[in-house]
């Protein structure tokens, strides 16, 4: 799933029988709650569902002190927009654009699949949230991003096609990906865990974005699986440049701000300095990597302990929950993740070397393994067919060598009736003499 791109998503989830967007995913998709607290939450809920209690989602949040009143109440409020917004989308017309369905939500707006009629091609429509139309700040953000990425073209990045304003809706459209997450392929996978060298692929292609964009002297700031694209060919795609960090940061007043998601953000960007560069970036995709190869983010807690684990915690050992990593893989990891940005890749070319060089070697090594065990199955097929064989053989030689006793018992069968009938015709002639 992604949050407030211009990707193809999962829809959200809906409470049973009612309209509302879920409580519990509009907070984890705000970063104020982690996937697996929520699981545990859910749990708790149905527990308490069979014990006749009903507990709410929101008070076992609080009684467990995941999240604060305040916090609660911003989801409740965002909910309650989120659903005014959807049960108004049979009513948004945008001129030059069909919407078709709801892709997805996030913090600062909406994503429609539409068709671009001009063109007749398919788009992800994104539109800002009523809440924010007035907030100058949030605006202003919005319409950065189309502009941003707008000027950006690269087989990595998220085409963006326009940007506009019909009535009291600011919106841009943008290249519609049909695909699925990183985070969809890790929630896939087997103890969701990704394979070695698939997800070193989709790291190496999206640094290749990093490593274009960091020329405009962008920072995306909000690298993480849900904002990163697989299409069906394999093209790895990076979208969501909603915290993306530009030149005009300054002018619009974002310096110092904390901006990013809690279990993937940089440690620079958790503390708010303004020095913030594409190495925040490199951090964010190790970061990435990481959960993609572990099944589960670096840190847990509270988004506000997740971030201060960034800027003081060292990296958890891998190992601790996928003994088989090699120590080449930890090595680029613990590389990438240094809390010093001058300690991790200054140089990406060297990053691309030992990436590369991770995905040949672990490729190799499934490539290997296939082979020798297809070469156990071929062995096997052939001692058995030796032995079936062999088997065939000694039949066959027992049924020669019965033949040949039958033969020979009735050749001397044939010689002692001779004999006999000799012996019988002599005695007869003897008497008769």
């Amino acid at each position: 799933m992604s949050d407030a791109t211009g990707t193809v998503t999962d829809p959200l989830e809906y409470r049973e029988g009612r309209g509302a967007l879920d409580f519990g995913m509009l907070a984890v998709r705000n970063g104020l709650l982690t996937a697996e607290q929520l699981d545990q939450c859910r749990a708790k809920q149905a527990a308490s569902a069979n014990l006749g209690e009903n507990r709410t989602l929101k008070d076992i949040i609080l009684t467990d002190r995941l999240m604060t009143e305040e916090e609660c109440l911003r989801v409740e409020r965002a909910q309650q927009q989120l659903t005014q917004d959807r049960e108004r989308k049979q009513d948004l017309k945008f001129k030059g654009y069909e919407i078709i369905s709801t892709l997805g939500e996030g913090g600062l707006g909406s994503v429609f699949k539409a068709r671009q009629v001009s063109m007749n091609r398919l788009v992800a429509f994104k539109v800002l949230h009523n809440q924010w139309i007035s907030d100058d700040e949030f605006r202003k953000r919005f319409v950065l991003e189309a502009r941003i990425v707008g000027k950006l073209s690269h087989q990595n990045l998220i085409q963006v096609y326009d940007v506009g304003r019909e009535g009291d809706y600011y919106y841009f459209s943008m290249e519609f990906v049909d695909g699925r997450t990183v985070e969809d392929l890790i929630r896939e996978a087997p103890r969701k865990q990704m394979e070695v060298g698939r997800a070193v692929d989709i790291c190496i292609q999206t640094l290749r974005a990093i490593n274009y964009y960091k020329d405009f002297d962008i920072v995306h700031r909000d690298i993480k699986p849900s904002n990163i694209m697989i299409t069906r060919s394999g093209l790895v795609k990076l979208g969501d440049f909603g915290f993306v960090k530009s030149k005009l940061d300054k002018e619009l007043g974002y310096e110092g701000m904390v901006l990013g998601t809690p279990d993937y953000i940089a440690p620079e960007q958790a503390m708010g300095k303004d020095d913030v560069d594409y190495r925040a970036d490199i951090y964010s995709l190790g970061a990435t990597l990481y959960h993609m190869l572990t099944g589960r983010p670096m840190y847990d807690g509270t988004p506000s302990k997740v971030m201060l684990a960034h800027t003081r915690t060292p990296m958890p050992d891998p190992r601790t929950y996928r003994p088989s990593l090699s120590d080449d893989v930890v090595n680029v990891l613990m590389r990438m993740l240094e809390k010093d940005p001058n300690k991790r890749y200054a140089n990406i070319t060297s990053l691309f070397a030992d990436l590369e060089a991770l995905r040949d070697a672990h490729t190799a090594k499934a490539a290997t393994k296939y082979e020798i065990g297809k070469s156990s199955i071929m062995r096997a097929l052939n001692i058995e067919k030796s032995r079936h064989n062999e088997m065939a053989e000694k039949i066959k030689a027992a049924e020669a060598k019965a033949e040949a006793a039958s033969a020979a018992a009735k050749v001397a069968w044939g010689v002692a009736a001779g004999a006999c009938i000799a012996a019988v015709t002599f005695l007869i002639l003897w008497l008769a003499t």
